[in-house]
């Protein structure tokens, strides 16, 4: 088959993960594949590096505008018209709507639509939700399948009429990669501060992601737990807010921003613990990635995590913007270093049988000769 993936942005995050995945596998299976992107980034590195080609599209962007949207959707139509794919795969909601409008009218026989999550569940006004939502209806509407990557994402289109047949839930999966040793890892990551408890995280610096309230939770057991320590890989547009926050709290020797690590899951035998403090949440391939790894995980009760870690057996659920909650159970985690033990080794268990990235990669084929 001619496969076709399209995606807004193509940073790295869990669509970007997803598509590289999904993108990767296709093509070991003997399928044609190219991937259409908006905003290029490291996803384009590694596409190109695995041999899968690679098509930026004009006016594909994150930004609203009607030039963007006409330019996007104009350059879609082009590119289905020369490519004519039998699978058009569309990933994130920008994406999802212009590329399922623009695949139905060139007559594609397969478009699929994978909500990685809602953008009508994102702090905006009533009335950009409002047209967002009916937007995210359309494009349910226009796509023959849509994947839900949990039961959460699912749930959340329980209003939406003629479209629920149409939706189908396939969690995302990980596969556990080569991992570095503890020691080179924090090496690696901090070398002036090898020593103490760390606290990992992976994790964009985006308002959604609330980084903020890790820092503050931090706060609150540094004077107890001074040897405590909090690492962040990632990178984004919070890093300047953040970065005064941690000089106005005096813990410029306890937590790093290590930015954009790349394969940044190798480096998780560095933490003691995960912890991920989302406000908002589809599925989190992070946690996945930190149960498989075994580790301890405090994340925020939102969206599909709860489909992960089950509180108080693999992981311990906390409210998400709590940091008081936050630094709670991580205190708990801290004084009883054998029941962390024991939730990693079940979480990482649970997570090996039901999140692994082959069952993905099967089912989601599966659904292209359907």
């Amino acid at each position: 088959m001619r496969i076709l993936y399209v995606i807004t942005k193509a940073s790295w995050g869990g669509a970007q993960q997803y598509v590289y995945d999904l993108a990767t596998a296709a093509k070991e299976a003997g399928h044609e594949v190219a991937v259409a992107y908006g905003e290029g980034g490291e996803l384009v590195n590694r596409l190109e590096a695995g041999g899968i080609r690679t098509i930026a599209l004009a006016g594909l962007a994150r930004d609203v505008g009607l030039i963007c949207e006409w330019r996007a959707f104009g350059a879609l139509r082009e590119l289905l018209r020369r490519e004519r794919p039998d699978i058009v795969h569309l990933n994130s909601s920008k994406a999802g709507f212009t590329g399922a409008l623009a695949a139905r009218m060139a007559g594609v026989s397969k478009i699929i639509f994978t909500a990685h999550g809602w953008a009508f569940n994102e702090a905006r006004p009533w009335w950009q939700r409002i047209v967002i939502y009916k937007l995210a209806w359309l494009t349910i509407f226009l796509s023959h399948t849509t994947i839900c990557v949990s039961q959460a994402i699912r749930q959340d289109t329980r209003w939406m009429p003629f479209v629920r047949k149409k939706l189908v839930v396939v969690y995302n999966g990980v596969r556990e990669p080569s991992y570095k040793t503890h020691d080179d890892a924090r090496r690696a990551l901090w070398p002036e501060h090898e020593s103490g408890y760390w606290i990992g995280m992976l994790s964009e610096l985006h308002p959604t992601k609330r980084v903020e309230d890790a820092v503050e939770a931090l706060t609150l057991i540094h004077a107890e737990y001074p040897d405590t320590r909090l690492i962040v890989l990632g990178e984004g547009a919070e890093r300047g807010k953040l970065e005064a926050l941690i000089k106005a709290r005096g813990l410029e020797d306890a937590v790093r921003l290590a930015g954009f690590v790349s394969l940044g899951d190798s480096y998780l035998p560095a933490f003691d613990l995960f912890l991920h403090t989302s406000r908002s949440e589809s599925f989190s391939l992070a946690v996945a990635e930190a149960g498989l790894a075994g580790l301890p995980v405090v994340a925020t009760e939102v969206g599909g995590i709860p489909e992960i870690v089950a509180d108080g057996k693999t992981g311990l659920l906390i409210p998400p913007c709590a940091p008081r909650a936050i630094a709670s159970a991580i205190e708990s985690l801290i004084r009883d270093l054998g029941r962390a033990h024991k939730m990693g080794a079940a979480l990482r268990a649970s997570v090996h049988d039901r999140f692994n990235q082959d069952r993905m990669v099967n089912e989601t084929l599966a659904l292209y000769e359907r």
